[in-house]
């Protein structure tokens, strides 16, 4: 007999799991854990973007596809298949059970909670990652098929994957010159509105990636390590992409008086591809560190860039801030030339921290 549980403890920033229905793929996508949608045969309807980059798998060779036969074979056993049957035909609304999923890559624990749908032919699966551990030889015969697997010889149709199986391209900087310049034909005022949002967005499915390889090597996430160590991590996804060398300062008596952050970019790409401008142009980078900050702060921000080398300075600057706090900040920048200026008109706030999400939480 299937009995309600209590509410799943989900990463899942106060998701309401009933209203799941009515998310479109983009809101599903920028979810934190796994989501998976499945008709009552198990046939796999929505499958978000965690999902897929923690299952190491492209999701548009795995929407059709049977969950418990092609795609997650380790589940097709009476703990978890013979726990979602059930439950297709009972009146519970939610059921909640610990379970192993078997990867050849790897072993992963996780929380499973189903969760009905307000469309009686559709059952969400919500998947929280809580360890990682190495593949379980006992379990091979079983393990979830590789994204080769499922989709074989794709280096011969002009594919390139990342080690997480997720497909990457390359992008040189003359496309980011090139779609600049396509903006400010047609839209002169809306690059840097649509360059913070797609950095935001971009940078939320980075912290993604970043928590799953913590988890997967080191059992802890981003807003648990030592703030140096955290802030170290956001430098490396970065600057590994050629993005230019970006610098972060939380810690420092200017960054800790205020509440802020400052991040610092130099050599950026984006700069160099905007050529000479009027108007900062970093927007891009700053949407992606405002996620990252964010991510570990558990709390959301506003960024501004105060100045830029696309308009002749030294060096690309910006701060980060409480969203709450936001209007002080474009007052504190709009009556300064400076960052410098900026931080002399924002108010104080005290506190000490050590782990990365305190300290970020206490600034923000």
């Amino acid at each position: 007999m299937l009995t309600e549980p209590p509410p799943l403890a989900l990463n899942d920033g106060n998701v309401d799991l009933a209203t799941l229905d009515r998310y479109d793929d983009a809101a599903l996508d920028e979810l934190p854990f796994g989501v998976i949608c499945l008709d009552a045969s198990g046939t796999i309807l929505r499958y978000n973007l965690a999902e897929a980059r923690l299952a190491r798998l492209d999701r548009s060779k795995v929407l059709g596809r049977a969950f418990f036969r092609d795609i997650a074979p380790c589940t097709a056993t009476p703990e978890f298949k013979g726990r979602f049957l059930q439950f297709t035909t009972s009146a519970v609304p939610r059921v909640s059970f610990p379970y192993v999923f078997d990867f050849k890559f790897g072993a992963q624990e996780v929380e499973v909670e189903l969760v009905r749908s307000t469309d009686p032919r559709r059952f969400y699966v919500c998947i929280n990652r809580l360890k990682f551990r190495p593949p379980r030889p006992a379990f091979a015969d079983v393990a979830a098929p590789r994204q080769a697997e499922l989709v074989p010889g794709e280096e011969a149709l002009g594919i390139r994957r990342d080690d997480g199986e997720q497909r990457v391209v390359v992008l040189p900087v003359a496309a980011l010159r090139a779609l600049r310049l396509t903006w400010d034909k047609i839209a002169p005022q809306g690059w840097s509105l649509f360059a913070s949002e797609w950095g935001l967005r971009w940078g939320r499915l980075a912290a993604i990636d970043i928590d799953a390889e913590l988890l997967e090597t080191r059992d802890t996430r981003l807003p648990d390590l030592p703030i140096d160590e955290a802030i170290g991590l956001i430098h490396q996804y970065l600057e590994q992409d050629g993005w230019g060398q970006v610098r972060i300062d939380v810690t420092s008596p200017a960054a800790v008086a205020r509440g802020v952050a400052l991040i610092t970019i130099e050599r950026s790409a984006l700069a160099e591809a905007s050529g000479a401008s009027s108007e900062p142009r970093c927007q891009l980078l700053g949407g992606v560190v405002r996620a990252l900050l964010a991510h570990a702060a558990g709390r959301p921000l506003a960024m501004r860039e105060v100045r830029c080398t696309a308009q002749g300075h030294a060096r690309c600057e910006l701060i980060a801030i409480s969203q709450p706090r936001r209007e002080a900040l474009d007052r504190a920048l709009a009556g300064a030339s400076d960052v410098r200026g900026a931080l002399d008109a924002l108010g104080a706030v005290r506190g000490q921290a050590t782990r990365a999400g305190d300290v970020l939480a206490r600034l923000f």
